[in-house]
C-alpha cells in the first residue's frame, strides 16, 4: 500500500477567492452544437472566467459560428491535429487558476463553474474534480445519466491495482492549473481522447475530488460513440496506452509498483469478445476480477450489476455482445423484450465499425 503522498513538484498555491477560471472548448466539425456549448459558458452564474474555443481544422460552418461571438470568446483556429493538440493549444493560452474542459458537442449546467470553484476553495489539496452528467440525445432531450458517485482522495492504489477509478468524461473534468501544466503535453493521437491520459496521470500529483451532481450535459450521437464501438485497434490502443500512462506517472512519482494490464477486467472481457468467447473457467475468472474491482473502486450496486452483465456477455455469450454494444444495456433489454430497435440508443452498422 502507498502510505504517503508524493506531492506536486511545485507546491500548490492557495486559490484566491473569486479566481479566474479558464474554460477550454475543443471543436472539430461540430458547428451544429458548438453554439450551445459556448452559450452554456456565457450563461454561467459565476462570471470571472475566460472562454477559449480551439477549432481543430473544422471543414463545416464552425468558424462562422465561433466568430459570431466576437470578443466574448478567445477564438483559436488551427490545422487539424486531434483533440489532444487542441487542448494543448488552449491550455497554453489559458490564464486561469482553474481550468475546465468542454467538448463542443456537450454543454454545462449554469452553476457548473460556481460549484467547481467552491469545491476547489474548500479543498485546496485537490488537483482534479469530476462530477456527474445528464445524457441527452442529438436534440438535447434527456435519455440517461452516468455514475452517481465518484472516487475521491488518493486513488493511486486503485490505478496501480485495477487500472481505474470512478471518473467522468472530458466535459466533467476540471483542474488546478499547476497540476495540469506538469503533465503536458497531452498525447496527440487523433484516435484517442484526452481524458484517459489526464485521469491516469494527474492523481499521481495529489488527491482528487468530486461533486456528486450532474453539472454537464453529455450529448450522445453517432459521431461520438467510441465507447460503444467494437473497433479492435481503438480499444487495444485505449487500454494499452492507459496502462503505459499509469506506469510512467508512477515512475515519475518515485513509486516502484506497476499496473499489470491483465488485471483490467474491461480489457480482458473485450479481448474475449474479439476472440469469439473464452473457456468457461477463464470467463468465470473475468467475472470474479470484475466483482473485486467494482467493489474496490466503490461502484454502486446498480453499476456493479451493469459491469458484471456486460463483461459476462462479452466473455461467455459473444454473439450477444455486438447487440449489447450497439444498444447499450437499457436499449439491449428493450430490444430483447420488444424486438424493436430503440432509436436513442442505436448505433448504425457503419458507426459500429468505427
Amino acid at each position: 500500500m502507498i502510505k504517503q503522498f508524493k506531492q506536486m513538484s511545485t507546491e500548490p498555491t492557495s486559490i484566491q477567492s473569486n479566481p479566474l477560471v479558464s474554460v477550454i472548448i475543443d471543436n472539430y466539425n461540430y458547428g451544429q452544437f458548438v453554439g450551445q456549448a459556448i452559450d452554456s459558458v456565457l450563461d454561467q452564474t459565476y462570471k470571472n472566467f475566460e472562454l477559449i474555443v480551439v477549432d481543430d481544422g473544422s471543414t463545416d460552418n464552425s468558424r462562422q459560428v465561433i466568430e459570431s461571438y466576437g470578443n466574448r470568446v478567445i477564438a483559436i483556429f488551427q490545422k487539424n491535429a486531434g483533440m489532444g493538440e487542441a487542448l494543448n493549444t488552449g491550455i497554453a493560452q489559458a490564464k486561469g487558476e482553474i481550468i475546465c474542459l468542454l467538448d463542443a458537442d456537450d454543454y454545462f449546467h449554469k452553476e457548473k463553474l460556481a460549484k467547481v470553484v467552491a469545491a476547489f476553495l474548500e479543498h485546496p489539496e485537490w488537483v482534479q474534480i469530476t462530477h456527474g452528467k445528464t445524457i441527452v440525445n442529438r436534440e438535447g432531450l434527456p435519455i440517461g445519466s452516468g455514475p452517481k458517485t465518484f472516487s475521491q482522495g488518493d486513488v493511486r492504489n486503485l490505478l496501480l491495482r485495477w487500472g481505474q477509478y470512478i471518473w467522468e468524461t472530458t466535459s466533467a473534468l476540471s483542474y488546478r492549473r499547476e497540476a495540469l501544466l506538469q503533465v503536458l503535453p497531452i498525447p496527440t493521437k487523433k484516435t484517442m481522447g484526452a481524458d484517459p491520459y489526464l485521469t491516469a496521470t494527474i492523481p499521481f500529483l495529489g488527491p482528487i475530488g468530486c461533486i456528486n451532481e450532474p453539472l454537464m450535459f453529455y450529448r450522445q450521437h453517432g459521431n461520438n460513440m467510441q465507447a460503444r464501438s467494437i473497433n479492435q485497434s481503438y480499444w487495444n490502443q485505449v487500454y494499452e496506452s492507459t496502462a503505459s500512462f499509469i506506469n510512467e506517472a508512477a515512475a515519475k512519482a518515485g513509486l516502484t509498483e506497476r499496473f499489470d494490464l491483465k488485471r483490467n477486467a474491461d480489457y480482458r472481457s473485450f479481448k474475449s469478445l474479439q476472440q469469439g468467447g473464452v473457456p468457461l473457467i477463464e470467463g468465470l475468472h473475468i467475472i470474479w476480477i470484475s466483482l473485486r474491482e467494482s467493489i474496490a473502486i466503490g461502484r454502486s450496486p446498480n453499476e456493479i450489476l451493469g459491469k458484471l452483465l456486460q463483461r459476462s456477455i462479452f466473455a461467455l455469450f459473444p454473439n450477444e455482445g455486438k447487440e449489447f454494444i450497439r444498444f447499450g444495456r437499457r436499449g439491449y433489454f428493450y430490444f430483447k423484450l420488444t424486438g424493436k430497435e430503440p432509436k436513442d440508443f442505436k448505433l448504425s452498422a457503419e458507426e459500429l465499425k468505427n
